[in-house]
């Protein structure tokens, strides 16, 4: 079960290029984008470290069960809106970015909402499964792409077309400045697949034990430079800040001599195709369940048998607001949005780790408004 946990870590790593965590650092090359990468590492470190200890001691409950555990209903609730707004509107920003990249290198002529609404119908399918089967669908789409995803990054890194000369320079002079706050904040991002465990530790046995969490900040830091310096290495310091969608730029420079495909954009733009899903999949989903805690009602089930009619009108609500979003926004003004979006997310993150060091606290000296016990999800089939 422990590779869940894990698998988390590493597609939101890779995902970082699709929520334009890229294009934000690459802005601010020169004015403490490097510098502030040793703090994002060390603090994304720490909040992996954190979360995890602190649910490994509330074994198979989620968030919003914990919630419950210590505050009134009326403030659970309030919290799990918080979670609805964060959650759901990282999928619309990541749906509405990739649906666009791909109109642009696939097809420029076709509507763009035609791209949007494929994308849209899958990921309102998937979103409405059982948690349980949202974690399969999870390991299979993960252990088909990473390979594929792992060999274009090292194809890149050992290209004889990347200029090491600029890395160099834009790591000499990043270094030297004081850290970027909006930087920071997008760096830090790329270590938050921890945060998943709010939802999916209601899967987690009781006995299950974080193991290998020495391995958070190597992935994680891995991904970062990679997804930072290889584009610049690429297009040169000066060049790399014109594009949007860098990465996407950037496999285009790379060539395969293998079989009938030679672009390496086309592979890319496919395996991002079933990340983006499952980012999408993942935090709608997510969204749904923090919504669906709010009900009076609800009993959190993580295994049923038939898909409850309120799951899909919930994420049918997400696809309409995606479409809206996609009608009111455009490339620019979805960038500043992301940003937006990245400094609001450190922002809960940072208040949600203080909150369960604070939850862990008062479980030791016993102070729960309710037991564990009556809270606890339920399987409702195999």
């Amino acid at each position: 079960m422990i590779r869940y946990y894990y698998y988390h870590i590493f597609y939101v790593g890779m995902m970082n290029i699709m929520v334009l965590v890229p294009y934000v650092l690459i802005s601010h090359r020169f004015d403490g984008a490097v510098s502030s990468f040793p703090l994002a590492i060390a603090c994304g470190t720490l909040y992996s470290f954190v979360t995890s200890s602190v649910f490994q001691r509330f074994p198979g409950l989620g968030l919003p069960e914990i919630y419950k555990l210590f505050f009134p209903v009326w403030l659970a609730n309030c919290l799990n809106i918080i979670g609805v707004v964060i959650w759901s509107s990282a999928g619309i920003i990541v749906l509405f970015s990739y649906s666009n990249t791909i109109g642009i290198f696939f097809d420029p002529e076709a509507s763009s909402y035609l791209n949007l609404g494929i994308m849209a119908i899958a990921s309102l399918w998937a979103a409405t499964r059982s948690s349980r089967s949202v974690q399969f669908a999870h390991e299979v789409l993960l252990v088909v792409s990473s390979p594929i995803v792992l060999w274009i990054l090292s194809k890149a890194l050992f290209s004889d077309w990347l200029d090491w000369d600029a890395i160099r320079l834009v790591a000499g002079a990043g270094i030297r400045k004081p850290p970027s706050m909006a930087c920071f904040f997008a760096a830090s991002f790329v270590f938050s697949g921890h945060m998943n465990i709010t939802l999916f530790n209601r899967l987690h046995p009781p006995d299950l034990k974080f193991r290998f969490r020495w391995m958070i900040p190597i992935v994680g830091t891995f991904f970062l430079l990679v997804s930072f310096f290889v584009p610049i290495g690429f297009h040169g310091t000066q060049a790399v800040g014109n594009y949007l969608y860098v990465w996407s730029v950037t496999t285009d420079s790379l060539m395969m001599k293998y079989g009938f495909i030679q672009r390496v954009l086309y592979l890319f733009l496919l395996l991002y195709t079933f990340l983006s899903l499952l980012f999408v999949m993942n935090t709608w989903h997510t969204g749904m369940e923090f919504l669906k805690a709010c009900f009076k009602r609800y009993k959190p089930l993580t295994d049923e048998v038939n898909v409850p009619a309120v799951n899909w009108w919930i994420c049918s609500f997400w696809v309409v607001v995606t479409f809206v979003y996609a009608y009111y926004t455009n490339d620019l003004l979805n960038r500043v949005v992301a940003e937006m979006w990245l400094i609001t997310h450190f922002i809960v993150e940072s208040i949600l780790v203080f909150m369960l060091l604070a939850f862990w606290y008062m479980k030791k000296k016993g102070r729960m408004r309710r037991s564990e016990a009556s809270l606890a999800p339920q399987g409702g089939g195999s």
